[in-house]
């Protein structure tokens, strides 16, 4: 018979079709962070963090950073990963890579994944240069990495972003300010909270060559030792170090301008836009159950069909059968 023919060949499609879409739906879907030194300097792995199972590659005028799970976090810290070619510029973050320099804005630099990102090291031109601080304390003031200095222009707005400390998350990720003439102003301070730390996880650290006692990402030379209240202690390079778990109401904000800190209104993060995007396939998995399931309900209505079309042919046959033995 024909329709059941037809019937079997639309099941084995369907099944292959569930298959195909169900082995999607479970495969997890993975990110890509590529980093660009750009024209003025050169760019290598230091200064850089990412969870485990991630991978870092390249230096010299590209790092690429592959097998990114979404939310997971990228530590990346731009001074020090990044050197300008000469004097005459110093490296100021990172920029959007693919924009127009009319429309390059430095950026944070530590995010959590929520898609494929690339980015270009941003420098800017010596002038009024001044130095700037960056701190790293627990909730009392105690130190858990030795300070940063690096120097920008007076007037500049001057992104920085947290370091790596084991077992400790910051209040933000990414702080912003103008950089004043006043050296004493031109403080930036991050904050972390102690968070559990589960072994399953483990985060990867690349940090510069002989810079055993520092916590990652990226202390410069003559850090080690100064790591203390519960900061990490990595190794060689490459060395694998606790993954921090976050509760939520711990979930540090993107970025604070601390030109606006009396507000306490954090900036969005809007440097590549949060995109609707799955993180995992498994998001579209009610889509793909209602397409199985219109494919399932069109065939059973197209099997109906064909079988009441049949009884009506047949039917039709033995009327037709019957008025030829009258006559």
């Amino acid at each position: 018979m024909k329709y059941l023919r037809k019937i079997r060949i639309s099941l084995l499609i369907l099944s292959m079709l569930i298959m195909t879409i169900g082995q999607t739906a479970f495969a997890e879907y993975t990110y890509t962070v590529k980093i660009y030194a750009g024209k003025q300097g050169t760019i290598s792995q230091d200064g850089i963090t990412v969870p485990a199972g991630a991978t870092v590659t390249g230096g010299g005028k590209e790092i690429v950073i592959s097998g990114l799970k979404y939310d997971q976090t990228v530590y990346i810290s731009p001074q020090a990963c990044a050197k300008a070619a000469d004097s005459r510029y110093y490296v100021k973050g990172v920029r959007i890579s693919g924009r127009d320099n009319s429309e390059a804005e430095n950026v944070a630099s530590t995010f959590d994944v929520d898609g494929d990102r690339a980015y270009v090291i941003a420098y800017g031109i010596s002038g009024d240069m001044v130095p700037y601080t960056v701190n790293y304390v627990d909730g009392d003031g105690n130190i858990l990495l030795a300070s940063d200095t690096y120097y920008g222009n007076v007037g500049e707005r001057q992104y920085v972003s947290a370091r790596y400390v084991d077992g400790y998350l910051p209040q933000a990720y990414n702080l912003v300010k103008t950089l004043q003439s006043n050296t004493v102003e031109n403080t930036f301070e991050f904050v972390y909270t102690p968070v559990n730390t589960p072994a399953a996880e483990t985060p990867q650290t690349t940090t510069p060559a002989g810079d055993a006692g520092a916590a990652a990402p990226a202390a410069p030379a003559g850090d080690a030792g100064a790591a203390d209240a519960g900061a990490a202690t990595p190794g060689p390079e490459g060395e694998v170090e606790d993954l921090t778990a976050v509760p939520d109401e711990d979930v540090p904000q993107n970025l604070v301008d601390l030109d606006n800190e009396d507000e306490q209104v954090p900036l969005a993060n809007t440097d590549l836009g949060k995109q609707e995007r799955p993180g995992t396939r498994m998001s579209y998995l009610p889509i793909y159950v209602g397409i199985g399931s219109a494919a399932v309900l069109g065939l059973i209505l197209s099997a109906l069909y064909l079988n009441k079309r049949r009884k009506a042919s047949v039917k039709s046959e033995m009327i037709s059968d019957d008025i030829g033995n009258d006559e």
